[in-house]
This record gives C-alpha cells, structure tokens and sequence, in this order.
C-alpha cells in the first residue's frame, strides 16, 4: 500500500509480528475540527479505493463479517447484562438504548441494497488511528482489526464516531462533506442503531474498579447527552433516506 495511507512497516524476525514506525511529535485526529472530519474521510476512501489495484480477497487472512450479526449479538449482550447498568443510568435511560437497539436492528434486517465491491476496511475508525504526522500528513495505525467488506459499512461506523463531536448534525456532515454521497443513502438507518452506546458500557462494566471510575466520569454523560439528541437523529435520518 502507498505509504501516503498508513505508517511504514518496521521489518521484525517475527512474522506474527507487525510494528509500524513510531512517530515523535504526531497526535491524533480530533473530529470535532472540520479539518480533520473531511482528511479522515479522504484517507479512508484512498484506502477502500486500493481494491482497484489489490485483489483483497486474495490475501490470506482477510475475512468478511455480518455488520448486522455483530451488533445484534452486541445488543443481546448488552441486554443481559442490563442489571450491571442500574447502578449508573436510570432504568428510563436503559430502555431508551434498548428500544432504539432494536427498532434499528429491525430496520437494518429489512435493507435491500445492492452489493457493492468488496476491499479493505481497517476495522477501527476511532479518531487515534488517524495520526497527524510530523511531515503534517494523515496517515492510519493499528490494522489489527481489518476485514474485508463494503465501504459504506465503514463510513457508517465512521460517522457514528463523528456524529457526537459535532451534535449529531447530520445535516451540517453531508453538506460539509459532499464526498459522503457515495454512501447509498439506504444504509443510513444504521446510524440510528446506538452502536458507540452499546460498546462504550460493555467495555465499561468489565473494567478494573480505578478505570471503571475514571472511565465513567466521561461515559455516563456522554450517555445522557447521546439520549437527548437521538429522536432528533432519528428524524433527520428519515428525512435524509427520503430525498
């Protein structure tokens, strides 16, 4: 791949091993600037644009996975384990990310898209796996998590990391970021599927109790301010499948 996507490869004597250079000086990217928001975007289409020139699905040890059966499986967990919840959100806020689980996992099971190329996905569009080098260029860490599959499955997880940075705006995203249009407008019901919610709070429940302390100082409001937002996403979602 272009070294204008991703960190080099360091060699190692280890071929279970792979290590990208380390970069002094870098940091990663923060969406709430609108810088980074469109040079992420940019460098994740450079990425699943590669399949043009690499047969992906020839390389050994890349697979594709059901987006919908991860987060079905992702709400089923987080239902069973609802008690572990109680002693930080209200049994009112529970159901919330309850109900709007499932009322989107309906509605993705019911998508009739057409199939579109398989390529690359890296797996893991968290705004630290975007790092800002010190030649000032955007490049991607950490693959460990790549897979095979269609790119508006992760410029949908992409948005979903996006969104809570700039109000869940739908709105004020696609008119900032026009290259969005290649996402098929279909698949936008999965934004209303509380995904970073979900993973957040299975993550948080598992922690040592300092982290889970520290941890929670950031997710129980975050939760709360997600809430507040979310009927209005879900109606501007609505709005946007419509046009």
């Amino acid at each position: 791949m272009e070294p204008s996507l991703i960190l080099p490869i360091v060699q190692s004597d280890d071929e279970q091993l792979i290590v990208q250079a380390w970069q002094e000086g870098s940091h990663g990217a923060n969406f709430a600037y609108a810088k980074d928001r469109k040079e992420s975007l940019k460098l994740l289409i450079a990425l699943h644009d590669t399949h043009k020139k690499i047969a992906w699905q020839r390389v050994p040890g890349l697979h594709t996975y059901s987006q919908l059966l991860k987060w079905q499986m992702r709400y089923m967990r987080f239902k069973s384990r609802r008690n572990d919840f109680r002693a930080f959100l209200t049994g009112e806020e529970i159901d919330q990310i309850l109900h709007y689980s499932d009322q989107s996992l309906q509605l993705i099971s019911m998508e009739d898209t057409p199939e579109k190329d398989i390529t690359l996905l890296h797996g893991d569009v968290v705004h630290h796996n975007f790092l800002w080098c010190s030649d000032g260029q955007l490049r991607l860490i950490d693959f460990d998590l790549a897979h095979l599959g269609e790119a508006d499955d992760e410029y949908i997880l992409w948005l979903h990391r996006v969104l809570p940075a700039v109000d869940y705006d739908l709105g004020k995203i696609f008119a900032e970021l026009p290259e969005l249009k290649r996402l098929d407008k279909r698949k936008l019901h999965r934004l209303k599927y509380p995904n970073e919610l979900l993973r957040e709070w299975l993550f948080a429940v598992d922690l040592p109790l300092e982290q889970q302390l520290v941890f929670l100082d950031y997710l129980v409001p975050f939760t709360k301010r997600a809430l507040t937002y979310w009927p209005k996403l879900w109606y501007d979602i609505d709005r946007f499948v419509k046009k």
